[in-house]
């Protein structure tokens, strides 16, 4: 019996270059003829060679090539013997074609790309128009209405060794009241303040990213000013090196496909900051939300709360 490596393609005495320049159709057409044409000359009904030896295993070896390389039947099987014997004899045809896919991906990237700019600039067109300027920003998700947000502060939790996720020591509450209008009472404070510069852009659900390695580091002198950090352990400032913000590239990639224009609990919550995007053009994580609840119209913080 011929060797169990030998190529079906070898077995019909095919070209590299006839196996990769024809369509699997037409080459599927072409073995189909040589398979008839050989079997005349092996075929042990028809011819008086296949009665020796080496005739009967020629006989055996091309009905065996032919099951192989047979692409109504066994697709696969013809595509994994094309791919090896193309790469085993015609190297430059196969570098060319990865060249080529290369090619393609490389264009299709670039247009997913272009595609994924275009949304985000009009995420951010559609977040950064200001109001009148004794308003606050309203939020820009047509759902964030009359609701209490309680979140859990991402950089805290990874940057302070003592924080954990229980309530309270990486608290926070976002409000929303009927007009849009959003107070935010940050980690511990007791009160509530009006965020005049701030405008939510969606949820991205938690389990369908790791965001710590999205986010922006600092050297830990930077929040030795954070009124919220300083109250809460001032002893673990020189651990914190994590920001709640995020570049424009990273929330393109990884977070912008997943982006949900809705509030969701076991989520995480992006918001534009005017502030801190007219000057780094970050995007602020506002923490993951693990609490909603409905208020009325009035607001759970009162008019005292601002």
């Amino acid at each position: 019996m011929p060797p169990a490596t030998r190529n079906p393609f070898e077995t019909f005495g095919l070209t590299p270059i006839m196996v990769g320049e024809l369509s699997e159709r037409e080459l599927f057409e072409v073995l189909k003829g040589l398979y008839r044409s050989l079997q005349k000359a092996f075929h042990p009904d028809i011819s008086k060679k296949s009665r020796t030896r080496p005739g009967r295993d020629r006989a055996v070896e091309l009905n065996l090539a032919f099951e192989a390389l047979n692409l109504d039947r066994n697709r696969s099987s013809f595509r994994a013997h094309r791919k090896s014997y193309l790469e085993k004899h015609h190297p430059a045809l196969a570098r060319g074609r990865a060249a080529a896919l290369a090619d393609r991906l490389k264009s299709q990237a670039e247009r997913e790309d272009r595609l994924a700019e275009g949304y985000l600039s009009f995420v951010l067109a559609s977040a950064g128009t200001p109001l009148p300027s004794d308003m606050a920003w309203t939020a820009a998700l047509p759902s964030a209405r009359n609701v209490l947000l309680g979140l859990q502060d991402v950089a805290i939790k990874n940057n302070v060794r003592h924080a954990s996720w229980l309530l309270g020591s990486n608290y926070k509450n976002i409000e929303i009241n009927s007009e849009g209008e959003m107070r935010v009472r940050s980690v511990g404070r007791r009160a509530f303040a009006v965020a005049s510069s701030t405008v939510l852009l969606g949820c991205v659900p938690k389990d369908s990213v790791n965001i710590t390695p999205l986010l922006e580091r600092c050297p830990p002198s930077r929040f030795y000013k954070c009124p919220a950090l300083t109250e809460f352990d001032p002893d673990a400032l020189p651990q914190v090196s994590v920001l709640n913000l995020i570049s424009q590239d990273n929330f393109k990639k990884h977070l912008l496909p997943g982006l949900c224009p809705v509030l969701m609990e076991s989520a995480y919550l992006f918001s534009v900051n005017r502030r801190e995007f007219s000057s780094s053009g970050l995007i602020s994580l506002e923490g993951v939300i693990v609490k909603m609840e409905a208020i009325s119209g009035g607001g759970a913080s009162g008019s005292g709360a601002a």
